[in-house]
């Protein structure tokens, strides 16, 4: 087992978790433009009720994006201050897949689409596929709003949206399953987790934000 710090900050709910091994201990509160002043102070408070050291730490898990800007550039930071000032490493997630993580763990569906509001009339758009055992592939973009065509899913499909009510009604033509969550750092610390028990570590110069300009998208599988 391993000591873990995982910062979710890139939407309005500031979000930290802590792995001590066996036990999580978490905070997750909605407070808008508050992040820098209370993200330290939070992470002490954890580290305290876990009953470690900041010096005990084995890896650090941040949400790079897309997302606030402020949000993301912040929780980097941090999470490269103390990844290198410890001398561990990190690992980074994309803030749409820690969204699709918490609809699987409930629902287990097969096919999950994140669509966030970009500004600008663009969208911010995660295309998850799952197995029962977990994610198969993953697809994360940056679309213009006319681009969405719901035509492309159907009743199994599982959507995560903050977007317009006109985008609203199109997804509901093709599934009741609709939802408006704020990324969560147990989510966040279950990703984390798993790519920590198989190596996939970056060094602290590598936790970099990813703010998903159109030349920026992500493709796993």
């Amino acid at each position: 087992m391993a000591n873990l710090l995982a910062i979710e900050t890139s939407s309005d709910a500031l979000s930290v978790a802590i792995l001590n091994e066996i036990k999580v201990y978490s905070f997750h509160e909605i407070k808008p433009k508050q992040h820098t002043e209370d993200l330290l102070g939070i992470i002490e408070d954890l580290l305290s009720a876990a009953h470690i050291k900041l010096s005990s730490l084995d890896a650090i898990g941040v949400s790079c994006g897309p997302g606030s800007f402020t949000g993301i550039r912040l929780a980097c930071s941090v999470a490269q201050g103390l990844a290198y000032g410890l001398n561990i490493p990190g690992i980074k997630i994309s803030s749409l897949e820690v969204l699709s993580e918490g609809i699987f763990n409930k629902f287990k569906p097969k096919q999950i689409v994140v669509l966030l509001d970009a500004h600008r009339e663009k969208l911010f758009m995660g295309i998850f596929s799952y197995s029962e055992e977990g994610l198969i592939s993953s697809k994360i973009k940056t679309i213009d709003q006319v681009e969405f065509d719901s035509n492309y899913y159907n009743s199994e499909t599982y959507f995560i949206t903050n977007a317009s009510k006109v985008l609203a009604s199109k997804i509901k033509e093709v599934s009741k399953n609709i939802y408006n969550d704020y990324p969560h750092s147990l989510d966040l610390l279950n990703l984390v987790s798993k790519k920590f028990e198989i190596g996939d570590f970056l060094s602290s110069e590598e936790l970099l934000p990813n703010y998903l300009v159109e030349q920026e998208n992500w493709e796993t599988y």
